[in-house]
This record gives C-alpha cells, sequence and structure tokens, in this order.
C-alpha cells in the first residue's frame, strides 16, 4: 500500500512535467532567455521593483489619457497589452514550436500554441489586475466602481487586441496564400529577393534536423490545453511527412514577418502624430508598443542568427551606432532659438565678460531693489535669495506652492525682497513660473498669485507626452521638422516637453531669453540664473538675460570655473534663446529629454543642473559674495530660502543581497544630492561670519519616510495632497513664522 501511494505521485508529477505549458516553461529556463527575460521590465514596474522613485508605475498602474485616467486610458493599454502578449506568443512560436511537431497535427497550431502559452500572461494580467486596483483606489482615490469599469476597459482591450490578431493570422493563412502562389515564383526569381528566399529556406532545412522524429526525450509532450476548459492527449506525429510538419511552421514565420511590418507601420505612423494630445497614446501603452516591436525583431533575428542572436543583436547596435546619422551617441537635442547653420563657427569657453563692469551694472540693479523696499524708521530691507532643488514635477509644485502661499502670509513682502532665484531642475520652472505671475499681478492682468488654477495648471502631467515621442520615434528616427525664429529643429520628446508645457501653463513663459531683460534690470521682478552643467568638465553655464560674468570665476579669485552662455553665444543668436528651453536645458532628466547640444566649436553638451548644484548653493554664495560690501551697508542682512524635500536618514537600515551589490553604483544617483548638500551646505553656513551674523536661513520641506513624492514629470492625486498638507506641518508653519517676523 506505501508502495503504491509514491507510484501515484510519480505518475502525477510525470504528468505534470510532460504538460505542454510546463513544457514551454521549461524551455525558456533552458535556452530561450531573451524571450523570457522580455516580461522582465514589465513585472518589474507593476511590482514596484523598477522605476518607483521616479513614478514609472503609476503609468502602467494608472494610465492618463487627455490628461485623465478613464477608461480610454486604460482600453488603449489593453490593446497595446494584447500586442505585447501577441507579439510573445508569435516569438515563441518562430522560435520554439518545431521542437514540438504534434502541434503541427492540430487544426489550429498557433492558436493552440498560444493557448499553452499564456501561462506567464496570465500570471501578469493577475498581479496587473490586483496591483491596479489597489494603485488607483489607494494613490488617485478613485472609487472602488469606476476603479472596475477602468478595468473592465482594459481586458476588453486585451481581448479586441488578440481576437484581431488571430483574426489577421487566419486571414493570413486561408486567404493570402491564394494571393501570393501565384506571384511567389516570380518573386524568388528577383535578384534583391533571392537572399531573403535563401535564408527561409536555410531556416527550413535547420528547423528539419532540429525537430524530434517522434515524442520522447527533452520535447515530449503528453497533454496540451486544447481548449478554454479541456485538455487532450497529444497526438503521435511520426507517420507524419517531415516536410508537411516543417511546412506548417515554416508558413507561421512568414505570417510573423507581416505581423511585424504592420506593427512597425502603425509605430512610424503614430511617431508622426506629435502635436495632436487626442491622438497620443498613455505613456505605458507607448513603451509596451516598443516592447513589443523589440520582441518581435528578436523573433526575426532569431531566423537568420538562431543561437547567436543575442551576440548578433549586439554586434548591430554597436555598428548602427557608428554608421547611422540618427546614432545613440550622437542624438543630442538643440536649444530652440540659436543658429546652428554655420557648422565651422568656433568659441572660446575660457574667454569672459568684464567682471567688473557687470558687476557694477548689477550693483545698479541693487540699487533699483533697495529703492523699492525702502523701510520706516531707517531700518533696512532683509535681501532674499530662494533657492529650489531640483526634482521634478514634485518640486515644481512645491516651490510654487509654498512661496505663493509664503508671499500671501508676509502680504506680498516675500517676492518684493526676493533678489534672485536659483536651483535646478523641477525647483526653477516653479520659480519661473511663480515670478511670471508676480509679474503679470503688477501689470494688472492677475489678482493673486495662489489659487486652485495655477496649481492645476503646474501639476498638469507632462510625462506621458514625452514618453510617447520617445516610444514612438526618438530612439529609431527623427522625420518631422519645425520652425522656430526662423530657424529649423528636430520634433523629438524635446519637443514635446516644451509643447507640453506651453500648452499646460498657458504661452506665459513662451518668450526669448531677452524678454526679461528690461524687468530684471528694472528690478521688477528678481533675477533668475540658470545653471546647466557641462558635460566632460562638471562645470556650469550661466545663463542670465543681464551680464554677469562675474560668477564665471572663483569668489576668491579670477580663474575661471564657469562659462556665461550670452557673452559666448551672441553670435549664435544668444538673446533669442527660448526661456522653455534654457528650463528644459536647466532639467535635461535621463531618458525624459535629450542632453543640449550648443552649436560651435567646441560643441558643449549639457545636462541638468543638478549634476553639479541640485541646490543652487554655489550660485547663492557666489553672489552674495561679490555682492557682500553691498549687503553689508544697504541690507538688514541675507535670507537665504531652501525650498526642497525632507532627507530620509536611516543609519540602522540592513542592506539586502542585491543592494550590497548595486550600491556602488546606485550611490550616483541616489545619495548623490545627499552628497552634495553635504559638501555645500557648510559654504553657505560660512556667510554667516561673512555678512557679520546678518544671515539667516530658512528651510520649506515636504515630505517624510511614509509620505514619499516620486522624482517624475507626473503627479499622483495622492502626491498633489501630501505636497498641499506639507505647508501645515509644524517645521513648516514655525520656517513662516520666522520669514514674517524678519520680513516686517
Amino acid at each position: 500500500m506505501n508502495k503504491k501511494k509514491p507510484a501515484r505521485w510519480k505518475r502525477f508529477l510525470k504528468r505534470i512535467y510532460f504538460f505542454f505549458p510546463v513544457r514551454l516553461l521549461v524551455g525558456y529556463l533552458k535556452t530561450n532567455h531573451l524571450i523570457l527575460l522580455s516580461w522582465l521590465i514589465p513585472f518589474m514596474i507593476i511590482l514596484n521593483g523598477l522605476g518607483i522613485r521616479f513614478g514609472l508605475p503609476s503609468l502602467f498602474l494608472t494610465p492618463e489619457y487627455m490628461g485623465k485616467i478613464n477608461g480610454f486610458a486604460f482600453l488603449f493599454l489593453g490593446l497595446v497589452t494584447g500586442s505585447f502578449i501577441m507579439a510573445f506568443h508569435i516569438s515563441s512560436y518562430v522560435v520554439m514550436a518545431h521542437r514540438y511537431p504534434f502541434i503541427a497535427t492540430v487544426s489550429k497550431p498557433f492558436y493552440i500554441y498560444s493557448l499553452n502559452n499564456s501561462a506567464i500572461p496570465v500570471a501578469y494580467l493577475l498581479i496587473y489586475l490586483y496591483e491596479s486596483f489597489r494603485f488607483q483606489t489607494g494613490y488617485e482615490m478613485i472609487p472602488p466602481l469606476h476603479v472596475v469599469m477602468n478595468l473592465t476597459a482594459f481586458l476588453t482591450g486585451i481581448l479586441l487586441f488578440v481576437y484581431f490578431s488571430f483574426g489577421f493570422f487566419y486571414f493570413l493563412v486561408r486567404v493570402w496564400p491564394r494571393i501570393v502562389i501565384a506571384e511567389h515564383s516570380k518573386l524568388s526569381k528577383k535578384k534583391w529577393l533571392r537572399w531573403l528566399v535563401q535564408i527561409s529556406e536555410k531556416d527550413k532545412q535547420k528547423k528539419m534536423e532540429e525537430a524530434p522524429k517522434e515524442n520522447k526525450g527533452p520535447s515530449k509532450v503528453e497533454w496540451y490545453i486544447s481548449g478554454i476548459s479541456s485538455i487532450s492527449r497529444s497526438r503521435d506525429f511520426s507517420h507524419f511527412d517531415r516536410s508537411y510538419l516543417t511546412k506548417i511552421f515554416h508558413q507561421q514565420h512568414r505570417n510573423a514577418l507581416f505581423y511585424v511590418l504592420l506593427i512597425l507601420t502603425f509605430i512610424i505612423i503614430r511617431g508622426l502624430i506629435k502635436d495632436q494630445p487626442q491622438l497620443i497614446l498613455p505613456a505605458g501603452a507607448s513603451l509596451l508598443l516598443l516592447f513589443t516591436l523589440i520582441l518581435l525583431i528578436i523573433s526575426l533575428f532569431y531566423i537568420v542568427f538562431r543561437q547567436w542572436t543575442f551576440v548578433a543583436v549586439l554586434v548591430l547596435l554597436f555598428a548602427g551606432n557608428f554608421v547611422s546619422p540618427f546614432t545613440i551617441n550622437s542624438y543630442n537635442n538643440n536649444a530652440y532659438g540659436l543658429n546652428y547653420s554655420n557648422k565651422k563657427a568656433t568659441i572660446n569657453p575660457l574667454s569672459h565678460g568684464n567682471f567688473q563692469i557687470d558687476s557694477l551694472n548689477t550693483v545698479k540693479i541693487l540699487n533699483r531693489w533697495a529703492k523699492k523696499n525702502v523701510m520706516p524708521s531707517d531700518k533696512k530691507p532683509k535681501m532674499v535669495i530662494i533657492c529650489a532643488s531640483g526634482g521634478g514635477m514634485k518640486l515644481a509644485m512645491w516651490t510654487y506652492y509654498s512661496l505663493a502661499y509664503a508671499d500671501s502670509l508676509t502680504q506680498g513682502r516675500l517676492l518684493r525682497h526676493t533678489e534672485l532665484f536659483t536651483g535646478a531642475s523641477g525647483g526653477m520652472l516653479g520659480d519661473a513660473f511663480l515670478r511670471e505671475l508676480y509679474l503679470e499681478k503688477q501689470e494688472g492682468k492677475i489678482k493673486k498669485l495662489l489659487s486652485k488654477k495655477y496649481i492645476s495648471e503646474i501639476t498638469t502631467d507632462i510625462l506621458n507626452p514625452v514618453f510617447y515621442s520617445f516610444s514612438m520615434s526618438d530612439w529609431f528616427f527623427r522625420l518631422q521638422h519645425f520652425r522656430y525664429n526662423g530657424h529649423r529643429y528636430y520634433k523629438d520628446r524635446a519637443y514635446m516637453f516644451e509643447q507640453t508645457l506651453n500648452r499646460n501653463l498657458g504661452p506665459i513663459l513662451d518668450k526669448p531669453l531677452i524678454a526679461y531683460r528690461k524687468e530684471e534690470e528694472s528690478a521688477k521682478i528678481p533675477m533668475l540664473i540658470l545653471t546647466p552643467t557641462i558635460i566632460t568638465t562638471g562645470s556650469r553655464m550661466i545663463i542670465s538675460p543681464v551680464d554677469v560674468s562675474y560668477l564665471t570665476k572663483d569668489p576668491y579669485n579670477k580663474v575661471l570655473k564657469n562659462v556665461e552662455f550670452r557673452y559666448n553665444y551672441h553670435a549664435f543668436g544668444a538673446d533669442s534663446l527660448r526661456f522653455l528651453s534654457a528650463i528644459r536645458m536647466n532639467a535635461s532628466f535621463p531618458y525624459v529629454s535629450p542632453i543640449v547640444a550648443l552649436p560651435g566649436k567646441p560643441r558643449l553638451t549639457l545636462f541638468d543642473a543638478g549634476l553639479n548644484d541640485d541646490y543652487g548653493y554655489l550660485t547663492a554664495y557666489a553672489f552674495a559674495m561679490e555682492f557682500k560690501n553691498w549687503i553689508l551697508q544697504h541690507t538688514g542682512g541675507l535670507i537665504i530660502i531652501n525650498v526642497d524635500e525632507n532627507d530620509y536618514i536611516s543609519y540602522g537600515k540592513a542592506a539586502r543581497f542585491p543592494s550590497r551589490i548595486l550600491k556602488p553604483l546606485g550611490v550616483l544617483f541616489t545619495d548623490w544630492l545627499s552628497i552634495q548638500e553635504n559638501n555645500y551646505l557648510p559654504v553657505v553656513a560660512s556667510l554667516k561670519k561673512t555678512l557679520n551674523g546678518k544671515f539667516d536661513f530658512i528651510n520649506f520641506r515636504f515630505g517624510s519616510v511614509n509620505k514619499r513624492v516620486s522624482l517624475s514629470w507626473h503627479l499622483t492625486k495622492r502626491d498633489k495632497q501630501i505636497l498641499k498638507q506639507a505647508i501645515y506641518l509644524p517645521p513648516n508653519q514655525k520656517e513662516l513664522q520666522r520669514l514674517r517676523q524678519l520680513l516686517k
């Protein structure tokens, strides 16, 4: 009796092992890793294992269409998810089906194969439904009933595309051969197609050699799923003609080629549509469509290169990078408004303007600022410098919201006392937006700086259109152009970034750089200095509508450290630089917007300001040191306001095994900002001694360990709620009261 039980278990396990879905999973694990790895990124994203700091999971779990999370967004994501699932089935069929010849004995080989190959897609969908439901209700605060409707739309999109795909293959199998059979012999004689026919024949011959002759060995299958709710025993195929079996598989390979061409054509057409928001896919759908194309191309590569596919892909990527005119290596974007037509023109990064003249002209601006801030009883006004940290949309909103709130609380004194805005990335976008509203308020165009309308504008999604452009066209071709200031530029994700930002905020920032010169010189608005990082040197490109060459040198001597944009690029139309492009250059976030290559030789390329000075401390310190005597003589002291996110310091947290391996590399991304603050803050604090104690440091910060906000150009409703509530936190309220007293 005891011997029978192990025998039954052995037979049961044997049946499971020779069950077709299990055999396919084993096949992926043993030999077809590329196809299996194609699911790794989608799985990691929806499980919050990849890109959580950058908000990537939200693009998949809560897709947006036309700036809203609705059924249409989920329907589009479902359609593209269906395309990715079908690409997985096609790739697997091309690579592995010939190893299981019994499949050719059924009436619908590809359909049955796909049914048995659905273990991974089904697992993905089940996890997605759970995670999306949790994310929608928890982070976007959508009612459960609406969440169910969204997920129903998602599943509907998948079913629609799957049925379309099987219909497409039915057409190719049943109708297409009747159309092309008469032309096949003619086409095969053409020289330009002869090589394709030869590859096809070699692939057919190789598969005949690899296909097992009997249902034995590593490819043995005893049972397979024959329907949605039925299982059948596999048929013997040893009596079938080998050429017949090979013909069945070869036909599916040809059908896969037509399917790839169809998807590629769709991507090219979609890539040409950039200026119609209603035709832009959600970002998650765009990325999945890119993965779909890559997966299909890999399956075609397998037909040609077989076991050498992985090596061939790497070689072609490196070779294409040197041959193609649109290589990854040379793919830099332009700064709109500048003249790139003179390819031979040169610049001298070591040259600079007149330090003394520029400094004296800035003193005139400071004198006008002092005249605007005359205090009663001979009291001297406090000067304010605002340092806004980089951090995507979360810092754009927090900078605008916290400063507008503080200005309202101080009855307008904050911005009137502010002389300089500096910082990086999203923080400077918030500064620029607030400053423009401040200008419009002075001109009588608006009544107040803080309103729900402006909060909505500064937090409207930018990431979806940008990733749409990246996925649909930027990574392999750029075809469309546009003209700005009489010059011609490519339409790509940088263009989409600026156009979307311009559409979200209204055209208030769509000006040339020089448009702010008069307002800054008259002290009507604070100065705003952008400082993107120069790649290869690590120095800063100083961008300002007024001459500030004194910021290019070391504060203690005249050794040149940085480059002044307007002085060095005057011949290329520096004054005509689009201000939105200047903001984009200051926020060139990896993969979101490409690095910017300036005209002239040597060609300088610019990256996010946060790489060098994320907090703007270096610019603020250099400015304060340059005018320390004026500050001591004409002001009641200097206030630096730091707008930032809370630090998350934990010395006791144990590092897991993957973290210990990846930490040396990850420190460049996760700890770089903390390293900057630890290095630069003591330098800024030294101003207290330099200014004889007339120095105050104010912090406006948000977030906590349990209330993190993703570093992204997209915010969830929960993120926005955290940012709005942060101003009422005790530390911020305490700092607001300090600021109020200092500015009295």
